[in-house]
């Protein structure tokens, strides 16, 4: 069968009617459920065959913008399902089809609650922008688990930040606290004698120097922060440099900032 197939076979159980399909595209009519059980419009979803994959858009831009990096909603209208070098993506039977639809119906309740509230209200679990900089994203999750899984909860809560601090040092900042510098030319922690940043601080109270590999780790969280903060403000200003505009639906767009000239 080919991933359209599959689709077609689980469907309906996933509140889509298929409206028609040729040629290797299809039409759906997708009404995700309320939480609320109130009526809600119905998303008229364009799907075509890639491969063994498939790609997604809504068919005629009316109920989501034609682009919008920050709804994760590419150039092409397509929408941003997947990290593709990380999870697969390819439609080879009913379980994937399910998968694919579940993800699907999650991206269309968040687009709801993103026009309403203004901002992504899946960001802990959303990938950055651009394939590099979704690549540090990922490493900087790894260095982050190895710390802890409230230190990882802080990265995914999108509270930590780096700042740079002169030449060649930066700065890790949680909720606007330094916790420790970087020598990014060195790539390793300025100060190992302070205390560790990890989980187990509180009880064990080691420095930095003699808690494991966290000194490593927490140099490689830096810089992987770094890289993934400068590859996002290269994806804006690459769109700023082919003219792709604001759709002006999400409040702190990067995009608009560059459009007006703020920082």
């Amino acid at each position: 069968m080919l991933p359209i197939e599959h689709l077609n076979s689980v469907a309906h159980e996933h509140h889509a009617r298929l409206i028609s399909s040729a040629g290797g595209v299809a039409i759906y009519g997708v009404r995700p459920p309320s939480p609320s059980g109130a009526p809600v419009p119905e998303f008229i979803l364009e799907v075509s065959r890639i491969a063994d994959t498939v790609a997604v858009r809504e068919q005629y831009p009316i109920l989501l913008p034609a682009f919008c990096a920050e709804r994760h909603i590419n150039t092409d209208g397509s929408f941003c399902l997947y990290w593709g070098e990380v999870e697969p993506s390819s439609v080879k039977s009913s379980e994937d089809a399910e998968a694919w639809w579940g993800k699907v119906l999650i991206f269309l309740l968040r687009q709801r609650s993103a026009a309403a509230l203004r901002r992504w209200p899946g960001k802990s679990d959303a990938r950055a922008h651009g394939p590099t900089a979704a690549g540090f994203q990922a490493l900087a999750e790894g260095n982050a688990a190895e710390l802890g899984q409230r230190f990882l909860a802080s990265l995914r809560d999108d509270r930590l930040r780096v700042k740079r601090r002169g030449r060649g040092r930066i700065a890790l900042v949680r909720d606007g606290r330094r916790l420790l510098t970087v020598l990014q030319n060195e790539k390793r922690v300025m100060t190992v004698r302070q205390r560790c940043k990890c989980d187990e601080t509180d009880s064990l109270r080691l420095p930095i120097a003699s808690c494991g590999d966290h000194g490593r780790q927490l140099a490689e969280l830096v810089l992987n922060l770094e890289g993934w903060r400068r590859s996002e403000k290269e994806f804006y200003d690459y769109l700023r440099s082919v003219d792709q505009v604001c759709c002006g639906t999400m409040d702190d767009c990067p995009l608009a900032k560059t459009q007006t000239g703020t920082n």
